[in-house]
């Protein structure tokens, strides 16, 4: 969604045109727009009560408990394919030394075979970067940040934005339901981490917008 201001209003506007929806086989509005001024307060509220010091601790523990389980690295899947397959060399070459092929020349393909396998096991024992965080680096993670209900009450808009971006936080705006969707996805690079997610939180209430079609 793209920012748009009509008679001093700010709103946020989804454009989609008919031959990108009709190509992707997907069902949306032509044009979808949300008031900031219905956003920001329910939004702020809500991330105000989920950080709150009475309610942090319970906000951690929910976090760190809706952390999917990492997917492989695509590094990792490859090797592991190239593991396989060195593996079905490595057998087919015994079936030739024992049909009578110079054992020289298995040998040497043997060899140059175990040392692509020892490379490829080598990368599956390379770390990804892409593991849990624990609830003590969340917390730290959280209040590092300062009291997030007394930025978010007195701070200017570029302060807010700072927060909504080091809380990495993601809307989701289903204009049918009128509801959005809060996420939030913490700066692994604080913690020296490449990849984590993060979420379990409830959304805010719903939020008026409009859509339409025409």
């Amino acid at each position: 969604m793209q920012g748009q201001r009509s008679r001093d209003v700010l709103y946020y506007r989804c454009r989609f045109p008919n031959e990108y929806a009709l190509a992707n086989k997907v069902s949306h509005p032509r044009n979808v727009y949300l008031a900031e001024r219905d956003l920001i307060p329910p939004l702020d509220t809500w991330l105000a009560r989920a950080f709150s010091p009475h309610r942090l601790h319970d906000t951690i523990t929910r976090m760190h408990a809706a952390q999917p389980d990492p997917a492989p690295a695509p590094e990792a899947e490859d090797a592991m394919r190239v593991i396989t397959e060195c593996d079905a060399k490595i057998a087919r070459y015994r079936e030739a030394l024992e049909a009578g092929t110079d054992p020289k020349l298995i040998a040497q393909w043997t060899a140059e075979t175990q040392a692509d396998r020892a490379q490829a096991l080598a990368w599956t024992r390379t770390p990804t970067g892409k593991h849990h965080l624990s609830k003590e680096d969340i917390h730290a993670m959280i209040t590092s940040l300062g009291s997030i209900r007394d930025v978010l009450a007195d701070a200017e808009p570029q302060d807010k934005a700072d927060v909504y971006q080091n809380l990495g936080l993601r809307l989701t705006y289903d204009p049918g339901k009128q509801l959005v969707r809060a996420e939030t996805q913490l700066d692994p690079h604080k913690l020296g981490i490449r990849s984590v997610s993060e979420g379990g939180l409830e959304p805010p209430r719903p939020i008026k917008g409009t859509s339409t079609s025409s």
